[in-house]
């Protein structure tokens, strides 16, 4: 429940993003695929091929307008090929005939128009499909049936390729590198399609998995298949690093992953919610790429809305990608839409919760479902592209850096800017692409900072045609762009930029020792800042960049920063006209937030023990969280305080029990946790539960009662019975374990079975659950108490106090509820029954008693 509440606040915090947020970094994109009828939708042939080289422009066209700027493409959908491959035959979905080339290479062509509209081109693979059961292929000699049929397997659903044979790893590294080498893309994208989808019975690669067992491998065979394509992740990775460093590598797998909590523990993570169908039957592992770096993003298929657990898996996800510094884009189907629960509003919705998330984008399933949902609202007819865009994607915007790869170069600015006519041109600079601004006459040149309400467009040639809606009233700035989506010095069109003055670095200290409260802060006049920091003084591994255009930046929102670890950091300034210039290199380290007392593992710890925690700073508030649950669900502990230590009070914690906590330290809106440590409390010999209420025999109880007991500290719960019998059947009788309490729920709120009922005679009894070290997770029980005996009467309505009439005690026992004196107890103390207790239940209450009615009377509600 508290983490569902707290998913609802992230949700609710949302929704308070202005609908019009401007956000300059955010991959948004489409799934296109000739397979499901997008592009091309009909094979490619001679006389055609006008038409379809149209369309492909037309559509990258309505992308580009509506503030798009990615598309995967799917360029190998069966062990095919949409592209001209050195290894696989080209695919029917393009050509009608398998092994038949079409009449022009989809794949180029849309590189290419793409490219002219600054959007981005991935090209989309299945690495292992072959063919769904009814086809086999073999039109071709290239096809696997011909050629490789011991590469084949085969079950009820479809032919897949056998990620166990070592040849077949090498080819689907092959195939990407043979994608990546021939076309200028800017990223290859896996989907979630692996070992066969229906399941693979482990006889089909029991060859290769005995193999692996006589070579001296230990996995189980289920843990062996996802090694094998763990292996072949890696593999791709490596390849593209060396090969073209900057083409960005991802994989888009099923939504949910990560469910098991042992799965979760391996990795350090919290278990996912939702179900994980991937991991055991098409061993599917995510978490095995992002922990170990082999992607670059991750793009879920979070296929659900926000009545569903769109919300929570979205969550889960943005703490996944900050945790392992990679990037996060959220997969949604557009097919859905229309249906119930799924409006417009509620697909702008997603977008703001996946940014609340820390997500840095959305790709669409797919293009022609993006395009063509058209909905009317208040009497106007509306296309999902343009409402998103009006609504989410209201300015352009650049995908996110890649801020894990140190580049092998950095750019200053273009060169020899001019602007003729309606055309913009600068001097050409290899293997990069250019931002192009234009900033109204009336911003003055000191407020521009390249904020994303001016970015006019990107492209890939080294000139810009000027749209006519800005060619009178704007100034055009120009930046590099590089393939790894780093962006330099703003220059004016006919401006000549000079190098901005060097930052320095002001706080921390060279060499100091910080918290993750702190903030790093420099000097500098350039508008853009670079913080760039590093794992070694090397300056080899970065491990984060951010680009701000203030002096400082808070260490607590640089999420791959670990405590206890020194880094080394340098700011890079730079403005309009003004080239990079970088600060000098300094050092600090992390001191680590962390419980000190008692000692993580300590045992026969105290049961009101003092716990403590280094400070983090002058003005902190902590937030100390204890439960007995790893995953610190339904804490017994959980307050706030300014102090670095908290007692904890008497009957809190039960004996012989493990505990967990944790301590997170807040700033203003930064905020760091330490690591969950454990205890073990002492063990206690409990005796046999002591009733107060009842404390003898034939008392009358009314519903406003409860059931008490004496407390006992080390209790670990409460069992209280109650029966019209002294045998206490279970069939009849009222039975409830009370964690955290020494009494029941008032007699008059208990339902269903043993509900009791007025007049009648009640027998009660109670007993203690405690737990030892030497018992382990085995519980224990006390004897029980003695029996008990009482007469059940319905509430009177104003017995505040309990004691069977209604007089002026009770007007002193209310007014002390009023005041915070006493506990409260909406049974019978809100006496005008709206809803809330105050002084007019009090004037109720006296107008009551003054009534002359005698003390037996019932104080009815309307």
């Amino acid at each position: 429940m508290k983490t569902k509440i707290t998913l609802l606040l992230l949700l609710a915090l949302a929704l308070l993003l202005p609908a019009t947020a401007q956000v300059k970094r955010e991959q948004r994109g489409v799934w296109m695929s000739a397979f499901v009828g997008d592009w091309p939708s009909t094979p490619i042939t001679t006389a055609n091929q006008k038409v379809l080289k149209a369309t492909c422009q037309k559509m990258l066209d309505t992308l580009a307008a509506n503030n798009m700027n990615t598309v995967y493409y799917h360029v190998r959908a069966m062990s095919d090929a949409m592209y001209n491959s050195a290894y696989e035959p080209w695919s029917s979905y393009v050509s009608g005939t398998r092994g038949v080339a079409p009449a022009f290479d989809p794949l180029a062509w849309i590189v290419q128009e793409g490219h002219k509209r600054g959007i981005e081109i991935y090209a989309w693979v299945n690495p292992y499909r072959y063919a769904p059961k009814s086809t086999k292929w073999g039109e071709s000699p290239l096809d696997y049936i011909n050629t490789h049929p011991d590469w084949l397997m085969t079950t009820d659903y479809e032919t897949c390729l056998n990620p166990g044979i070592d040849s077949v790893r090498q080819r689907v590294v092959d195939v990407c590198r043979d994608i990546i080498t021939k076309y200028d893309v800017d990223g290859l994208v896996f989907d979630d399609y692996f070992y066969n989808q229906d399941g693979s019975p482990m006889d089909l690669d029991s060859a290769q998995y005995n193999a692996y067992k006589r070579g001296g491998g230990t996995m189980s065979q289920a843990d062996w298949r996802r090694e094998n394509v763990n292996k072949m992740v890696h593999d791709v990775n490596a390849m593209i690093k060396q090969v073209k460093p900057w083409v960005r590598f991802g994989i888009g797998p099923a939504g949910v992953v990560c469910t098991s909590p042992e799965v979760a523990a391996k990795y350090g993570v919290d278990p996912s919610p939702g179900r994980d169908w991937q991991y055991d039957q098409i061993y599917s592992d995510p978490m095995a790429w992002i922990t170990r770096g082999t992607v670059d993003f991750m793009s879920p298929q979070v296929y659900w809305n926000t009545a569903g657990n769109y919300d929570e898996v979205t969550t889960w996800w943005g703490r996944i990608g900050k945790k392992f510094n990679r990037h996060v884009y959220i997969s949604q189907t557009c097919s859905s839409v229309g249906k119930t629960g799924w409006d417009f509003d509620e697909m702008c919705k997603q977008v703001d919760v996946a940014r609340q998330a820390g997500c840095q984008g959305m790709i669409y399933f797919k293009y022609t479902t993006w395009r063509y949902n058209n909905h009317t609202i208040d009497g106007k007819v509306w296309g999902l592209r343009e409402y998103l865009k009006k609504h989410s994607f209201t300015t352009r915007s650049l995908s996110p850096a890649v801020t894990w790869q140190k580049t092998p170069q950095s750019y200053g600015a273009v060169t020899g800017s001019k602007i003729d006519g309606d055309t913009l041109s600068w001097d050409s600079i290899p293997n990069v692409r250019y931002v192009v601004y234009a900033t109204p006459d009336s911003v003055a040149d000191s407020q521009f900072s390249c904020q994303p309400q001016y970015l006019l467009g990107i492209t890939y040639s080294p000139r810009y045609v000027v749209k006519p809606a800005y060619r009178s009233g704007y100034r055009y700035a120009v930046t590099v762009l590089d393939r790894w989506e780093r962006e330099y010095a703003p220059v004016l069109a006919g401006a000549t930029a000079s190098q901005a003055p060097k930052p320095q670095l002001t706080t921390p200290a060279d060499g100091a020792t910080v918290t993750l409260l702190s903030h790093l802060k420099w000097q500098g006049n350039g508008s853009i800042y670079k913080l760039n920091i590093y794992s070694n003084p090397g300056l080899d591994t970065l491990v984060a960049q951010v680009e701000t255009s203030a002096a400082s930046y808070p260490l607590a929102s640089l999420t791959a920063l670990q405590q206890g670890k020194t880094y080394y950091w340098q700011v890079t300034a730079s403005g309009l006209n003004l080239t990079e210039s970088t600060s000098d290199v300094h050092r600090f380290t992390i001191a680590p937030l962390s419980i000190t007392s008692p000692a993580s593992g300590a045992t026969a710890v105290d049961l009101t023990p003092a716990i403590a925690w280094t400070a983090a700073g002058d003005s902190t508030v902590y937030t100390l969280i204890v439960s007995d649950n790893a995953d610190l669900k339904a804490p017994v502990v959980a307050i706030s305080t300014t102090h670095t230590s908290y007692t904890v009070p008497a009957f809190k914690l039960a004996g012989g029990t493990t505990y967990y906590a944790q301590v997170t330290a807040r700033e203003g809106t930064d905020s760091v946790a330490s690591s969950i440590m454990s205890f073990t409390t002492r063990d206690v010999a409990l005796t046999a539960p002591l009733l107060v209420t009842p404390a003898v025999d034939s008392l009358t109880l009314y519903s406003n009662s409860r059931i008490a007991v004496e407390p006992q500290a080390g209790a670990q719960s409460l069992r209280i019975e109650m029966s019209t019998s002294t045998s206490f059947p279970p069939r009849s009788s009222y039975k409830a374990t009370i964690a955290g309490s020494f009494e029941s729920i008032p007699l008059g709120q208990i339902n269903g079975v043993g509900k009791p009922v007025d007049g009648k005679r009640y027998y009660v009894r109670a007993r203690y659950a405690y737990l030892t070290a030497a018992t382990g997770t085995t519980v224990q029980y006390t004897p029980y108490s003695l029996v008990r005996t009482f007469t059940y009467r319905d509430c009177r309505q104003g017995d505040v106090n309990s004691d069977g009439v209604v007089n002026v005690s009770d007007v002193t026992t209310l007014i002390n509820m009023i005041l915070g004196t006493t506990a409260t107890d909406a049974t019978v103390a809100d006496l005008n029954a709206d809803g809330t207790i105050n002084v007019s239940d009090v004037t109720t209450l006296i107008n009551f008693i003054l009534s002359g009615s005698d003390d037996d009377k019932i104080l009815k509600n309307n």
